[in-house]
């Protein structure tokens, strides 16, 4: 096993994923979660989607991989919002396309894994694509930016160079993503609902960690290659996490509180 790895997904299931976490908080501080009956709807309309877009994955890899990476694009982009045009599209398809540039086969060989036999070249063209959109959409409001802005695109530049695709993803959605996530969710909350909310990381963390230690103790013995199958597991997963996620904030952006 990659011990490098094994560290690289317990960052992305620990410091990263507990952001989602705070999404039944969230659907109860705008209204979606009133009772009993909404919230079982609630946690049943999220488990049936995450189970379809893991079915979906398994008959349909190649394609589902290409609309994940489309759908990442719209969710990262939403981190700069209010700071460019087109709900931040730009910065989403920049941040996520710089691997497929300076370490492509790299990506490629990580697609390889997800696309489970399928051919992985169309998602990794899709990939630069995105940057090459991302990268000119920024340039046509270079002005609109500040300084703190330019850095943290030079600082995702520079990791996106120096580290692998793997820990780049690490680095920006455990350091950038995932902690403005926390605080623009936390800042909206009543003191009561930041403590249910630290509830629910905690209860998500320690079930993440119950997972990883059975995982790890039974299930490198049924898999020829445990690096593979630790891939899919987490890219995979964040697939059919981020689609629900994703639902409930757009719901949300429209409908809620």
């Amino acid at each position: 096993m990659d011990l490098s790895l094994l560290l690289a997904a317990c960052f992305i299931s620990l410091v990263g994923l507990p952001h989602g976490a705070l999404d039944p908080v969230v659907a109860y501080r705008s209204g979606l979660i009133s009772s009993f009956k909404s919230a079982s709807l609630f946690f049943s309309g999220y488990l049936i989607i995450v189970g379809s877009v893991v079915a979906i994955w398994l008959l349909m890899p190649s394609l589902s991989l290409t609309l994940f990476l489309l759908l990442s694009a719209l969710h990262f982009g939403r981190d700069w919002y209010h700071k460019l045009k087109f709900g931040g599209i730009a910065y989403g398809f920049l941040v996520l396309g710089l691997p497929a540039f300076v370490k492509s086969q790299e990506v490629l060989n990580i697609f390889s894994f997800l696309t489970l036999g399928e051919s992985a070249e169309f998602p990794l063209l899709v990939l630069q694509f995105f940057g090459v959109i991302g990268a000119f959409l920024i340039s046509l409001e270079a002005n609109q930016l500040s300084w703190l802005r330019w850095l943290e695109l030079l600082l995702l530049t520079v990791a996106a160079t120096l580290t692998n695709p793997l820990w780049y993803f690490v680095i920006y959605f455990c350091a950038f993503h995932s902690p403005r996530h926390l605080v623009s969710e936390l800042l909206r909350m009543t003191q009561q609902q930041r403590i249910i909310a630290y509830s629910c990381i905690l209860g998500i963390t320690i079930l993440t960690l119950a997972i990883a230690a059975v995982s790890g103790a039974h299930v490198e013995v049924y898999y020829d290659d445990i690096n593979i199958l630790i891939y899919q597991i987490v890219f995979i997963g964040l697939a059919a996490l981020t689609v629900p996620h994703m639902c409930l904030l757009e719901w949300v952006a429209k409908y809620g509180s």
